[in-house]
């Protein structure tokens, strides 16, 4: 009877959506807790490391475990209780080995069987060539004291810091020890620290040559994705009774008085969603070459200091960080090709969060706008490509399968995703939607799940508090569109307005500029002063969205009207960049060497890859050959794709 109970568990796991992106057996033998020992040599961007597995079994019998590995050397496999060296060896695709990696397969010496749980530990090296990690000198970080590392994991790059079962539908414990060999690098890690002998150490070293050592654990299970480190001469301060910042000291005590409102801001979620149970929350102001505006870290986001504005207009990012402690971090998408089950969610939830920190409906929607507007603009981008791969990127369901997951991320999960979820609650009401989140929250807590899981839990939950009538007339509407919204690639199948009066008088001021003659200001222009940052935001992204309706004459006005290529927020700056290039208002005479040094200013691939993607062929490489070095190996990779995939058309002007 136990083998027919086991062959149907096995031959059942089938049936879900399995993540393509990954080379290990993770169907076969699952994770169950991870500890990792690096040894930092910051100076030569070397790190020594260990990492100890438990594994458990979940086969009817087990000779192999395969791991995803990427540009890291394998020294050794052994099981640690008894020192049995394991024999290994690297499976290598050279299609693949750049893209997402290799397969790392390691013989057991013995089989297991259902159930079975066992350790092994392997010791390798890693260095530069790990795209997760990027290592600053001294010359690259704020305090010029010493150097400084972080990491960016997702999608699927923790497998160059650490072998592991690099995909989001295995979650895992974990512990860490960090040594450095530099008395002023403080270290941080996405767990809590403990005593620094909490954990016997794996390997021997000279002791007289370790500065300080960090200990870390986390015993609520994550996905490899989430896990993060930041060392170099970073320190923390406290903004409330349970958040953080921590930064190099130059300006943290501007960045702590930016983000004094966290406490507020995690209150605010769990007024709406449930209880935050992850302790603490801290986030790291990153260097400007962080390629994100914002990674979700449990207990240490992780953010550009592009957030930074001063008014905090920017505080934003840091909301829709913490609503990933619910969605992302607690139930979390099973593979990359529904990332919209993190994303999608987290919008929905963050714009919730907005709601307090506006005070008014209206400028929430305006968030919503500006996002439909970048996606809208994206959907007609894919939908022109012959690729099928990249055409799917429109849906909320790309192809992710022998590319790097990276490729497929863009605004779409965010805003395709938040604008279903925002349908549905129009549908089943905001009360009873509100419910169905947390109970989709509660049946799934720290686990995994996909588009289908979702679609099926919501309609047992309609069923089961809706009256027979009103399911089946619910259900309806939701079968109408749920499947065209996740997988068809065009316009989402119900439009959503978002009207608003604050949208409005940011949209009527843009149509009046486009419509006034050349050289003249509108009427009532002052307006845009008085407006919102995100008002601002909608301003130039309806300008762009209608740029070849504009001239120099009329965009040298608007520069002189509300001194936009002087601007310090970055939001604004790289909307403006990118119409001034579009328009070919950008010259030496204007602002183009205002863009060429934000460009090599800021790492945030949001802001940069438009206005990469606006310049021709031969200015964007010469830029980007200027400043590669300053990019983090994700941007790299993301700006290079863009010049590939470019004409060979020059603009002279521009070089």
């Amino acid at each position: 009877m136990k083998f027919y109970i086991i062959a149907f568990l096995i031959i059942a796991s089938f049936g879900v959506d399995i993540d393509k992106n990954t080379f290990s057996n993770y169907r076969e033998v699952k994770m169950q807790h991870l500890h990792i020992e690096w040894l930092l040599n910051l100076r030569t961007k070397i790190i020594d490391g260990s990492a100890e597995y438990t594994f458990k079994v979940t086969t009817a019998e087990l000779k192999e475990v395969h791991l995803d590995i990427y540009q890291m050397e394998i020294k050794y496999a052994y099981y640690p209780n008894v020192g049995k060296v394991l024999d290994w060896h690297v499976e290598s695709d050279p299609k693949q080995s750049l893209v997402q990696g290799d397969k790392l397969i390691i013989k057991l010496g013995q089989s297991y069987k259902y159930g079975d749980i066992f350790q092994l530990r392997i010791k390798y090296q890693i260095g530069e060539a790990a795209r997760a990690l990027s290592f600053l000198s001294v010359d690259q970080t704020d305090d010029k004291k010493a150097p400084y590392l972080f990491s960016q994991c997702e999608a699927n790059n923790c497998r160059s810091m650490i072998p592991l079962q690099d995909t989001p539908s295995i979650k895992f414990t974990y512990s860490a020890t960090v040594l450095t060999q530099d008395s002023q690098i403080n270290v941080f890690m996405s767990g809590l620290p403990v005593e620094n002998n909490k954990f016997a150490l794996m390997e021997q070293y000279n002791m007289n040559g370790i500065a300080k050592i960090f200990q870390f654990e986390l015993k609520i299970k994550i996905p490899a994705y989430l896990i993060a480190i930041v060392a170099g001469t970073v320190q923390e301060k406290a903004t409330g009774q349970r958040t953080s910042v921590i930064s190099e000291a130059k300006n943290i005590d501007i960045y702590q008085k930016e983000l004094e409102d966290l406490d507020k801001y995690v209150k605010y979620l769990e007024d709406y969603i449930g209880e935050y149970k992850w302790g603490f929350y801290k986030i790291v102001i990153l260097p400007a070459s962080f390629p994100f505006g914002g990674m979700e870290n449990p207990l240490l986001t992780f953010a550009n200091p592009s957030i930074i504005v001063g008014d905090k207009s920017g505080v934003s990012v840091a909301i829709h960080e913490i609503a990933h402690s619910w969605f992302g971090n607690t139930v979390t998408c099973n593979n990359w090709s529904n990332m919209w089950i993190n994303e999608g969610f987290c919008v929905f939830l963050e714009r919730k969060g907005l709601l307090q920190l506006f005070g008014e409906i209206d400028y929430v929607y305006v968030n919503s706008q500006v996002g439909t507007k970048e996606m809208n603009a994206l959907i007609k981008e894919f939908n022109t490509s012959t690729d099928p791969v990249v055409k799917s990127y429109a849906s909320l369901h790309p192809i992710t399968e022998d590319h790097n997951a990276d490729d497929s991320f863009s605004t779409i999960p965010y805003e395709r995703g938040y604008q279903l979820l925002f349908y549905l609650e129009s549908i089943i009401s905001e009360t009873k939607f509100q419910q169905l989140l947390k109970d989709w929250l509660r049946q799934n807590e720290y686990q995994s799940a996909d588009e289908n899981d979702f679609y099926n839990f919501m309609i047992t939950w309609i069923q089961s508090n809706f009256t027979i009538e009103q399911f089946l007339a619910v259900k309806q509407q939701i079968d109408s569109v749920y499947t065209k919204w996740v997988y068809e690639t065009g316009a989402l199948p119900v439009k959503q307005g978002f009207g608003n009066h604050a949208s409005t008088q940011a949209t009527d001021l843009a149509e009046e500029w486009l419509s006034s003659r050349p050289g003249e200001q509108p009427q009532g222009y002052e307006i845009f002063d008085q407006f919102k940052s995100n008002q601002k935001q909608l301003f130039l992204s309806y300008m762009l969205e209608k740029y070849i309706n504009m001239n120099t004459i009329t965009m040298k006005q608007l520069d002189l009207s509300y001194n936009l290529s002087e601007n310090k927020d970055a939001e604004l700056l790289f909307r403006w960049y990118t119409l001034s290039i579009q328009t070919k208002y950008a010259t030496t005479n204007t602002n183009l060497n205002q863009i060429r040094s934000f460009v090599g200013k800021i790492g945030r691939m949001k802001m940069i890859n438009p206005i990469y993607k606006a310049l021709d062929k031969n200015t964007a490489q010469t830029w980007y050959n200027e400043n590669k070095n300053f990019y983090h190996p994700l941007a790299r990779q993301s700006i290079e794709n863009i010049i590939k995939s470019k004409g060979q058309q020059i603009n002279v002007e521009l070089l």
